[in-house]
């Protein structure tokens, strides 16, 4: 799991961001936390805050250590922080896996320019690799072993082709690190379309997914919890399976795509992704996950990523229901400021129990930053 994310000069963060994710000793949703660290958080601010360019920072790991889908260029454009194009955008994480806690920071100039790696392990470090110079550095044996590092530019991650070109699992904490890594999701639904990064290659339609998932009734059922009551089929239209809404007892059909609203367009999406990836990720973060949402299907969604508690999930929103102690805890819900995150934890020096109303703590000025 990740337990602490630590980014510099990326895009608006000028100064170091620290999304620190261990968890408190409360009492109630215990099942929000795992080993110490908050395993399902909610990310609050303002517009242009930056929450979106914290899961994009979050999610660069992946452009190097992994082969999955690449972010959108639009959203890594604008890569160094305008104010300071001279330096290298730094980022650091830490990661716990049973009882091995992993660091791994890397510096970048942009998003396939690598400048250095540094990994620890319990303490010890395991790589320290300088791409421009190699006098310093230093591949442990224990992930080493008899490899010939042959690398022609910085564009190879050194950890990546060290991975790849050992036996599998010959160093165990590496493999738990870069499995997570490989099955980290991350994906919006806005109304300029839908993007995702990472876990998976390529997408399939959604309505193709769909079918052949054969899950139309599951569907229905999701659709008819968020008040939205539809009977569905599939008709063959030009060679592809087009999901259809059926009316008069069958007799009439119309596209569902044609009938949804965005905000069922994007339970689609949600939908997609649970029957598709829930089962084997390992990390996820939806940007803006209810933007169109009524506040009672976004209650939902945080109710069934609060069941899963196979993956870590962190959500942004404006919605300030959600900020409640029957759905999150004061360390599982983020204030994000400029250059600051914070849980509601840190966020006040008041003592917060299981009765106090979140919500209105917050709009009354309650939490500010420490």
């Amino acid at each position: 799991m990740l337990k602490r994310f630590e980014v510099e000069n990326f895009k608006g963060f000028s100064e170091p961001l620290i999304f620190d994710l261990s968890a408190r000793d409360y009492g109630f949703n215990k099942h929000l936390v795992n080993n110490g660290i908050v395993n399902k958080a909610i990310v609050y601010g303002k517009n242009g805050i930056g929450k979106t360019s914290l899961g994009i920072a979050v999610l660069d790991i992946i452009s190097h250590l992994t082969d999955k889908e690449q972010f959108p260029a639009l959203y890594v454009q604008l890569y160094q922080n305008l104010n300071h194009l001279d330096k290298p955008v730094r980022f650091q994480y830490c990661f716990r896996f049973a009882n091995d806690e992993i660091e791994y920071e890397y510096e970048k100039m942009n998003r396939n320019y690598l400048l250095c790696e540094k990994l620890t392990v319990n303490g010890k470090i395991m790589l320290n690799y300088d791409y421009f110079d190699t006098r310093n550095n230093y591949i442990a044996p224990e992930i080493q072993g008899n490899l010939q590092i042959e690398l022609v530019d910085n564009k190879l991650s050194v950890l990546k082709y060290i991975y790849r070109n050992t036996p599998t699992n010959a160093f165990p904490p590496l493999t738990k690190m870069m499995q997570f890594c490989e099955n980290m999701l991350w994906y919006r639904s806005l109304s300029e379309g839908n993007a995702y990064a990472g876990f998976t290659n390529g997408i399939n339609f959604l309505e193709e997914s769909l079918y052949q998932s054969g899950k139309i009734h599951e569907f229905e059922s999701f659709l008819r919890k968020n008040g939205i009551d539809y009977t569905l089929k599939f008709e063959s239209v030009n060679g592809q399976h087009q999901l259809m809404v059926v009316y008069q007892n069958g007799t009439v059909t119309a596209p569902f795509m044609s009938l949804a609203s965005t905000g069922t367009k994007t339970l689609l999406l949600f939908f997609y992704w649970s029957i598709s990836s829930f089962s084997k990720i390992s990390f996820l973060f939806i940007d803006e996950f209810d933007a169109f949402f009524h506040y009672e299907s976004a209650e939902l969604i945080v109710q069934l990523l609060n069941e899963a508690t196979s993956f870590q999930s962190v959500l942004t929103s404006h919605n300030t229901y959600l900020m409640q102690n029957k759905l999150t805890r004061p360390d599982c819900c983020f204030l994000m400021t400029e250059n600051k995150i914070s849980s509601l934890y840190h966020a006040t020096e008041r003592e917060i129990r299981e009765a106090h109303n979140l919500e209105k703590m917050y709009i009354n000025g309650a939490f500010t930053e420490i």
